[in-house]
């Protein structure tokens, strides 16, 4: 059986034959889902230059600085209650070491979002169930069991009697 491209491509054709126009339509509409939603996790690796806090790093890629906030949790500031301490962890783990970025996102100050993981160990998560950070449930439930076993274990910043949440620190101690 020959095809006859010409005849499946006359747009005169198509236009005119509803079945036709709504499969050709049907068709863009897959190829766009699938380019904008499945290809949409996209990861790359990177090397950690730098440390912030205990939830954003500065990577180089492509001999481009940038940093990544991690997505799912908040860490305590520096100058709040084990702000530091989180900020070190997490320098003693990534700090000149090659990690790959799960890219999310960019938020509102040109950060990447990202899930990070080094020897294929969600840091993110890493954080969270040693109670160096909150599990950012504002945005996602993803590391909600661990922050529940660091707080039953009285991990890291669990160890305080009432630790305060990093965004209502922030609000507190706006200048």
């Amino acid at each position: 059986m020959k095809i006859n491209y010409n005849k499946i491509l006359n747009l005169r054709s198509v236009l005119s034959d509803p079945k036709k126009l709504l499969a050709i339509l049907v068709f863009f509409l897959v190829v766009i889902f699938v380019q904008n939603y499945i290809a949409k996790t996209p990861s790359f690796k990177a090397k950690v230059v730098k440390v912030i806090d205990g939830d954003t790093i500065e990577i180089l890629n492509s001999n481009k600085i940038s940093k990544v906030r991690f997505f799912g949790i908040d860490a305590p500031e520096l100058k709040q209650n084990f702000g530091k301490e989180a900020k070190n962890v997490l320098k003693r783990i990534l700090q000149n070491k090659e990690v790959e970025i799960f890219y999310k996102n960019k938020d509102i100050y040109g950060r990447i979002i990202a899930i990070v993981k080094f020897k294929d160990v969600d840091i993110n998560e890493l954080m969270v169930s040693k109670g160096y950070a909150w599990a950012d449930t504002y945005y996602t439930n993803i590391y909600t069991k661990e922050q529940k076993k660091a707080q039953e274990h009285k991990l890291g910043l669990w160890k305080d009697d009432n630790p305060i949440e990093p965004y209502k620190w922030r609000k507190q101690n706006r200048f």
